[in-house]
């Protein structure tokens, strides 16, 4: 233990001694005339030097010289290559280098065929701001599993203004996929007006994160290109720095992101200058939390435009268009919900061929300033929409600006015989009402007159009475329209810069302490001989440091980063150390607070052999990061990767649906681990059992993870409470989708048997069951699941349990089952491919559901049903299926509307074929539409069987208007 707190001690040492000396301010120094105040600093310095040097890497920028050593043997340091972070130099030649080099290093097998593993390498540009001539452009095709991160790029004056800073992009590639998993972290990029930042082309899987993207020029700051889901967050992105109300703003160029792709996701981003947020023209894209205030429509600006025309699938939600709004072209199956808009910002329905259809615009924020801007609008110089169905504009609050709808609501006051609303001001389409109801409020008491609908046209209705009466008529018009959704991330790069500023005023104060260091060297000399220096890059070594500061490298406990031999003794005996180094803290009860520790993987791909499981005393307050692991062939097969399971934790309890949910935390098991986070990690099974498992744990972070190969469960969380799993991928096979082997997937990609959870964000894309919800209150949002096509007896998402939420995600050939539904949400969904949810009796009980703005797709001769029962249910109660949209698949629905015209007297209704409970009607309403001739007495004379029945005293023509709800 004594040899442990010197290997601790010591670095810590020299590096408050390189701060302290690299901060003396140093006189101009010549050599044929140097004072003796400039030798003492010059002979400190050159102490300073010689404790430092094999041990800590330089603070500041050395001279260019071949690399050397870096923290691990994936981890490679731009400045070692020769790249200059003062930003003076050009650094293009060393960054590619080092690029090189990590393409270059071992191989570990393959994640997408023909995409090579690089095992987690790091690209480290060390904070460090670099002047770039040409783009970074990946070495060679078929490449991922890499992270590049920490610090600024900016253009030259001569870089090519028709290119990106940063380019994934291949033209001669034959692969169906050229890059996977390659993450882009904590970057500033300055364009410099002269071209892009960013080009994603052809691959998969990629992720920008935390970036800062400037003054790029009329062009795009990042182009996503074919492939598939690139996932965009918590960045930011303008033209121009500004914070609004730029005196340049009509000038703004340029769009910030460009959507040229499918399946892909802008979430929590800002965008504050550019001509165009974001450009979409690629299908099934979600846009979550996204601020656009790029450029304000007066100004000829657009913060969303969406270029699909005829097939958009697209979702808007959450997000906030300021003073500039969406523009979408001939939307087919489109959503914008829970959106603000700010300024007059509207929406623009832009006619190309006249289609819209299966749109949702509903429960979104309008303020304006009173000048009478309609929140939503229809373009249609080119054509009139005259293909319209299912369109929702609805549910939307406006504040100085005009409503607009597909559903509308009126009255009018008389005395005579016929009354008059006019819906003109409020129905969004022109001419176009398809149901009405009415009811007729006589004022004077024992007057029952005999009254009908007499006209509805150019959006006015007309209701007359057989008879002079004062009365009011209160009216409601539908009309079919659509809805969006959007979605971004925002977030914000945070620069440290700790300095320390020492002034020795006299020579003899420095002799002084330069007489204490020197007596102190030769201490520190002998410690040298023992202490760990910095190992190569090339191998792995047995004289790495075992820990820096509260950085903790399973390297220097001999773990080999190269894969070649066994490391889970050393990884476990460095996890050991970690849960010993306590601060004497706790934060949950019995959890003993670790202090921020790090263990650092350093971009090496570790072969396992036995579960690391983490020690039973507990502990929180740490980071497992940057690195692979993969299971051995002796690996237990019903086993985890990573266990954080304390060896006292007991067995979970089974929940049962008939179990009441209480927020009481865990009363019956305690929590052993409290906020371990896991980011940047491979976790590759290999066949042999799952990825992470998670016990009697709180407040765990599972984040920009890839697990791979799993037969278990990828993530597995049994007790506890909010374990928070985001922007991740899971799969047990390397697949886009299509794969020939697909029907003998098998597996669960995620696993949660506890409540309070979240999962934000991740895709699945192999495995037989793609997540399994087992406990209350679990929130999954912005998943994507084709893990295995429904008709192959894949389920993207299984719900056993209560107070489950599902917003925004995308259920891609597979669908949702839910057991015993009672308190569940499905909402802002993408059902693609006959991907529909199917409501399973178990014990008979459904109360509490919404299944609301989902958007589903298939193939029309199959006609699957959007929602289907599965057994009995006997106890309903609360369920609501309503305003969803559907293309080529037969829309089912707790509402059912219909008209129905004839001759004679009688009328029947039908609502079978779309209402989802048999023989179900709780409520109904109808309206008669006489054409001519008197006005019919009429009434509802039987609601059984899903039908309901009109019939009048006498024979007529004339048409009824009817809802149901059950």
């Amino acid at each position: 233990m004594e040899l442990r707190k010197s290997q601790v001690a010591m670095p810590v040492f020299l590096a408050i001694m390189s701060l302290m000396v690299s901060q003396v301010v140093f006189a101009e120094k010549d050599s044929g005339s140097m004072s003796p105040h400039d030798r003492a600093l010059a002979e400190m310095q050159a102490l300073k030097a010689s404790l430092v040097r094999r041990n800590l890497p330089a603070l500041v920028s050395p001279p260019p010289t071949p690399p050397q050593a870096v923290p691990g043997p994936r981890v490679y340091q731009v400045i070692s290559y020769g790249a200059d972070p003062t930003g003076k130099l050009d650094s293009t030649d060393a960054i590619l280098k080092a690029m090189e080099e990590a393409f270059d290093g071992p191989n570990h097998g393959v994640l997408m065929q023909g995409i090579n593993d690089l095992g987690g390498a790091r690209i480290d540009l060390q904070g460090g701001s670099y002047l770039i001539s040409r783009p970074l452009r990946f070495p060679s095709a078929g490449a991922g599993n890499l992270l590049i991160s920490g610090g600024t790029l900016r253009a030259s004056n001569d870089f090519p203004v028709d290119r990106y800073l940063i380019e994934l992009k291949d033209e001669s590639s034959k692969l169906q996929y050229i890059f996977e998993y390659i993450t882009l972290r904590d970057l500033l990029i300055d364009c410099n007006y002269r071209g892009g930042a960013i080009a994603v082309i052809n691959s998969l899987r990629t992720s920008i994160d935390n970036c800062y993207i400037t003054r790029f020029g009329d062009t795009n700051g990042i182009l996503v290109k074919s492939g598939h889901e690139t996932y965009i967050r918590n960045s930011f992105l303008g033209q121009h720095i500004t914070a609004g109300g730029d005196r340049g703003e009509r000038s703004f160029s340029g769009t910030a992101i460009n959507l040229m792709g499918n399946d892909n996701a802008v979430t929590d981003t800002v965008i504050f200058s550019a001509r165009i947020g974001v450009m979409v023209s690629g299908q099934a894209n979600l846009l979550s939390g996204v601020h656009c205030y790029n450029k304000a429509t007066g100004f000829g600006g657009t913060g969303i435009y969406l270029r699909l025309p005829g097939l958009t699938q697209n979702r808007i939600v959450n997000s906030y268009l300021d003073y500039t709004g969406i523009v979408a072209e001939d939307p087919v199956q489109l959503q914008i919900s829970g959106t603000f808009f700010l300024g007059d910002a509207f929406i623009l329905l832009k006619s190309i061929a006249g289609y819209i259809r299966g749109v949702s615009i509903v429960d979104n924020m309008f303020s304006g300033s009173g000048h009478g801007v309609q929140i939503v609008q229809l373009d249609q110089r080119n054509t009139a929409f005259d293909d319209v169905g299912q369109v929702v504009v609805d549910r939307n609050s406006v504040n100085g600006m005009v409503e607009k709808s597909t559903v509308a609501r009126g009255s009018v006051d008389g005395n005579g015989t016929s009354w008059t609303v006019d819906f003109n001001p409020v129905l969004l389409f022109p001419d176009l009402i398809n149901h009405v109801q009415y009811t007729l409020v006589a004022s004077e008491a024992g007057v029952f007159p005999l009254h009908a609908l007499r006209n509805v046209s150019d959006n006015r209705v007309v209701v007359e009475t057989n008879a002079p009466v004062t009365g009011t008529v209160y009216n409601k018009t539908r009309v079919k329209k659509n809805q969006m959704s959007l979605y971004s991330f925002i977030s914000l790069l945070l620069l440290f810069l700790i300095t320390i500023s020492m002034e020795f005023k006299e020579t003899s104060s420095l002799r002084r302490d330069m007489a204490k260091l020197l007596k102190l060297q030769e201490k520190i000399q002998e410690r040298l001989a023992v202490t760990p220096t910095l190992s190569p890059v090339t191998s792995p070594s047995s004289h790495a440091p075992k820990m820096v500061g509260k950085v903790i490298y399973p390297i220097g406990y001999g773990a080999d980063p190269t894969g070649g031999q066994d490391s889970s003794d050393a990884i476990l005996e460095a996890l050991t150390d970690a849960f010993q180094l306590q601060t004497g803290l706790e934060m949950l009860p019995r959890v003993a607070d670790l202090g921020g520790l790090v263990i650092d993987l350093q971009g090496g791909s570790y072969m396992i052999g036995k579960p690391l499981r983490f020690p039973s005393s507990g502990g929180g307050n740490l980071v497992v990061k940057g690195g692979t692991f993969r299971a051995s062939e002796v690996f237990p097969g019903g086993r985890h990767l990573v266990e954080l399971v304390a060896s006292n934790s007991r067995k979970p309890m089974e929940m049962s649906p008939d179990d009441s949910f209480s927020d009481q935390k865990d009363q019956n098991s305690g929590i052993f681990y409290e906020d371990v986070t896991f980011q940047d990690v491979l976790f590759d099974s290999r066949f042999r059992g799952g990825g992470i498992l998670v016990i009697d744990s709180a407040r765990i972070r599972i984040t920009n993870c890839y697990f791979l190969h799993f037969t278990t469960q990828g993530i597995k969380v049994q007790g506890g409470h909010e374990t928070y799993i985001s922007n991740s991928f899971l799969g047990q096979h390397s697949t886009v989708g299509g794969d020939r082997e697909e029907r003998g997937f098998t597996g669960t990609g995620i696993d949660i048997s506890s409540n309070d959870n979240a999962i934000t964000d991740v895709v699945i894309f192999s495995a037989g069951i793609g997540i399994s919800l087992n406990g209350g209150a679990n929130m999954v949002t912005g998943v994507h699941c084709y893990n295995k096509a429904t008709w192959f007896g894949g389920i993207g998402i299984l719900v056993k349990s209560h107070l489950t939420r599902i917003d925004n995600c995308y259920l891609d050939y597979t669908g949702i089952v839910i057991e015993d539904p009672v308190h569940v949400h499905v909402t802002n969904a993408l059902f693609l491919g006959d991907a529909n949810i199917v409501l399973r009796s178990v014990h008979g009980k459904i109360s509490g559901v919404n299944i609301v703005n989902n958007m589903f797709s298939g193939t029309a001769k199959n006609n699957f049903p959007i929602v289907k029962l599965e057994g009995e249910f006997h106890d309903i109660n609360q369920v609501v299926i309503d305003q969803n949209n559907a293309e080529g698949m037969m829309l089912k629905s707790t509402t059912g509307k219909a008209m129905v015209s004839a001759n004679g007297t009688r009328w029947i209704a039908d609502f079978s074929p779309v209402l989802v409970f048999p023989n179900r009607i709780n409520h109904y309403q109808h309206s008669f539409f006489a054409q001519s001739g008197q006005i019919p007495a009429n009434a509802v004379t039987n609601v059984s069987n899903n039908m309901v029945v009109v019939e009048t005293d006498r024979a007529v023509t004339g048409t009824v208007s009817i809802i149901v709800y059950q």
